[in-house]
């Protein structure tokens, strides 16, 4: 439809408006953020990483949250706890919000996978030469973590960007996922570290765009 359903929070020019769930980015990590991280377990939030998480709990002190759950990688697992202590609400973990698994390109610079090997990967990832999560695999677990959400409390959920991405395309089509259309808005559509956005439900998508307060996500600059 053109429109999204996601919004990015504009702290400072917002208002509360009812139960929400809400989607954070995990916070910047030591990793460059040309590498491809994915499921690496090993890294971990910067000092500007901490000082985004300890923001993103004042920033979201006035939306009353009750509940935060969290991907079981490290530098998610660090920004949900920060959060949890500043907000006094201990975190939950979920593995269906870990970050999507990129099998061998895991580690990658994302500037070494030319457009033909990205070609080859978004049509068949799970091939021999990746080994990464099939994309209805990923859908499916995205999928029944949406659902199952209770969305008459306000539920902060910290997770990833390829995460993010999917649950978009969750929204517009809850039976089949198009990898195309997924990879088009990660490449529009910016989604930066500690950013937060948030529905109210999932009742329909039309029903989303009537009542979401929603502003269009920053789109990237082209070089």
């Amino acid at each position: 439809m053109g429109v999204f359903i996601f919004g990015l929070i504009l702290f400072g020019y917002d208002i509360n408006i009812g139960n929400m769930l809400y989607l954070a980015r995990h916070a910047s990590t030591l990793n460059s953020p040309y590498i491809i991280q994915g499921t690496d377990n090993n890294i971990q939030l910067s000092l500007t990483g901490q000082a985004q998480a300890v923001a993103l709990a004042k920033k979201l002190e006035r939306f009353n949250i009750e509940k935060i759950i969290s991907s079981k990688i490290k530098r998610a697992e660090q920004t949900a706890e920060i959060v949890g202590k500043e907000l006094k609400i201990p975190v939950q973990y979920d593995v269906r919000l870990n970050e999507y698994n990129y099998g061998i390109l895991t580690g990658w610079s994302k500037r070494m996978v030319d457009p033909d090997m990205m070609g080859l990967f978004l049509a068949n990832p799970a091939a021999i030469e990746f080994k990464a999560e099939p994309w209805a695999d990923a859908f499916a677990r995205v999928g029944s973590f949406m659902a199952e959400q209770d969305y008459n409390k306000n539920t902060l959920v910290v997770t990833h960007s390829s995460i993010l991405y999917i649950m978009m395309s969750y929204l517009e089509n809850k039976n089949t996922f198009d990898i195309y259309s997924c990879w088009d808005k990660r490449q529009k559509y910016e989604i930066p570290n500690g950013a937060v956005l948030r529905i109210r439900d999932l009742d329909s998508e039309m029903k989303m765009l009537r009542n979401v307060y929603f502003c269009k996500m920053k789109e990237r600059h082209k070089s």
